[in-house]
């Protein structure tokens, strides 16, 4: 996609007629979900999630929307509205609520969800406001109703939003897929939500997750059949990682477990949370006794364990990273045990969930799922879920959300195949500004400021990018420190330039390649001017660029170069 140009006049509130639709994450990307509502006389946001960190943003936990945007209207804001539970669409709230503590609205499990998390950061779990399936609520001064759908997904009490605006009605899916046997018996709402098309819907905007997926997502109910293999042809221990916010599949584990006489370990402080949270919401039931701690599992035989874990996707600090590293006691991983992974690699994590496997076959488990069926069923709908979707709300304007580009460039041309003009199908990106209006046009006038915020629990304030940047440097490498020793009353070299690395691969002769760099050091700093060498910062980026110069022609490689000024000692 071309460059957005800049949305000029996004720091001026909406006029009258317009209503402006902005996603700041959660589109060209997979996570940190969080769309802009915006009217004049409303101000919202739809989810208000966060993005997992990779590989290459080292020490960094987690990953927040830049919310610029709504600094310059910081005085309206009103709610959050959320669609479900996960990470992806809650996890920025935290953050979010500490510097706006406005309501939040939506139903039981997700807010049982939001409140653990709220309570763990010291913050008010006072702002929370539950609904239920097909409630409404008139948001900040009642100009737009929002309706709760619901929607089956791989997270109990998920739902599509549905706004009620003086600009038509707006479907947002959410995630959601079409199944046809929800383990909880609760049915997405596509009645209503054919009745909605029926009466008119101005603009739909889909999960696009799956779009390259054909046919249909299987029903929750098939991963059963692998499950119950994995209990049959498990001879020790079993020890099964998912999500710990997939309660529907964790139920379907803890009943077999029960069939197959076997007590459950939970390892993982977010699979024992939640699992607390949903039985105390009725919304997942255990027989007498199945639990018992980990310190007692010994007191078993192998087959009589099953042991639920988080870890799926190769977390460091999960359930089963302790287990395969040998930190929980009275719980080996040992032959004849087996491992299941009953969750989908989130894009990013393969290289992580790869050495989780290796690491389990080296204790002697098995990890292969080939003989034992589907243990996994995605939670999100494939293409003719999203055709179906389309089918019954019929919207005059269709955008694909949720995604890289190319999914949301995929769903399009599903929309396109099904009868949508180009004219009526709108691909956005982060902070493209869609702009609806009362007469029925649209148009999008360019893009709003929008970036990732940093976090790194422990510190109070976000992370510069330079800092997880300069932390990818040392990583990659290494450092150079180059030190210069000036006369305080000349400011002439009172010796010659020293040069010390770490991480840094140097030339064959280390040496000689010191002393190159020390020449290239004394001659930047004998040809600066005088206001550069009377500048500290000045003088420090003179170096820096100088010394990475000729380090990338000599080495091709990228060090962090760290300049260092001290003053000789007078006398």
């Amino acid at each position: 996609m071309p460059v957005a140009p800049e949305f000029e006049s996004w720091t001026e509130a909406p006029a009258p007629d317009e209503l402006r639709l902005i996603p700041i994450g959660g589109l060209g990307e997979f996570g940190m979900n969080a769309l802009v509502v915006h009217s004049a006389r409303s101000l919202f946001l739809v989810d208000c999630g966060q993005l997992f960190p990779s590989d290459d943003q080292p020490g960094i936990d987690s990953i927040v929307p830049d919310f610029a945007y709504l600094e310059p209207f910081a005085d309206r804001l009103q709610a959050v509205l959320l669609t479900h539970g996960h990470e992806d669409h809650i996890g920025a709230l935290p953050y979010f609520l500490r510097r706006w503590p406005v309501p939040v609205y939506g139903t039981t499990f997700t807010l049982g969800l939001l409140e653990g998390k709220l309570r763990e950061h010291g913050l008010d779990t006072g702002l929370l406001r539950p609904v239920k399936d097909y409630g409404r609520v008139k948001v900040g001064n009642g100009e737009i109703e929002a309706e709760w759908i619901p929607v089956t997904h791989s997270i109990p009490d998920a739902c599509a939003l549905v706004l009620h605006t003086p600009q038509g009605v707006l479907v947002h899916s959410g995630d959601f897929k079409l199944d046809p046997e929800p383990m909880d018996g609760r049915h997405t709402g596509m009645e209503r939500l054919k009745a909605l098309g029926d009466a008119g819907v101005r603009l739909l905007m889909a999960d696009s997750t799956n779009v390259g997926r054909p046919g249909r997502s299987p029903s929750e109910s098939v991963c059963r059949e692998g499950l119950e293999a994995a209990f049959e042809q498990t001879k020790g221990r079993l020890f099964v990682t998912t999500f710990s916010s997939n309660i529907h599949r964790l139920q379907m584990l803890i009943d077999l477990a029960y069939e197959f006489r076997r007590r459950v370990v939970l390892l993982g402080r977010s699979i024992d949370r939640n699992l607390t949270l949903a039985r105390s919401l009725k919304k997942l039931s255990l027989p007498d006794d199945i639990l018992i701690d980990a310190k007692d599992a010994q007191l078993f035989d192998k087959d009589e364990l099953l042991v639920l874990c988080t870890g799926s996707q190769g977390e460091p600090m999960s359930g089963l990273a302790r287990l395969l590293r040998r930190e929980v006691k009275g719980l080996p991983m040992e032959s004849g045990d087996r491992l299941v992974v009953s969750a989908r690699a989130i894009p990013g994590n393969e290289v992580s969930i790869s050495r989780m496997l290796d690491a389990a076959e080296r204790l002697g488990a098995e990890t292969s799922n080939e003989a034992l069926g589907p243990v996994h069923a995605s939670g999100h709908g494939s293409r003719e879920e999203l055709a179906d979707l389309m089918r019954a709300v019929r919207p005059e304007q269709m955008v694909p959300v949720h995604g890289t580009y190319r999914n949301l460039r995929a769903h399009g041309a599903l929309a396109a195949s099904l009868g949508w003009l180009p004219e009526r199908i709108s691909l956005l990106d982060g902070g493209l500004c869609l702009r609806l209006f009362k007469d029925g046009s649209v148009d999008m006038p360019g893009a709003v400021p929008v970036g990732k915020c940093f976090v790194h629990e422990g510190v109070d304030h976000m992370v510069d990018a330079r800092v997880v940047q300069d932390r990818l440097i040392l990583q990659e490498d290494g450092v150079v420190f180059v030190t210069l020793l000036v006369d305080p009353d000349t400011r002439e070299l009172a010796a010659t330039p020293t040069i010390l690395s770490r991480g840094f691969v140097m030339l064959s002769d280390d040496e000689a390649y010191a002393e190159l760099l020390a020449g290239v050091a004394r001659k930047a700093y004998q040809e600066a001017p005088a206001e550069v060498r009377n500048n500290g910062e000045a003088l420090r980026d003179t170096l820096r660029l100088a010394l990475r110069r000729i380090i990338r022609k000599t080495t091709q490689s990228r060090p962090l170069v760290i300049p260092v000024i001290l003053e000789a000692p007078v006398g």
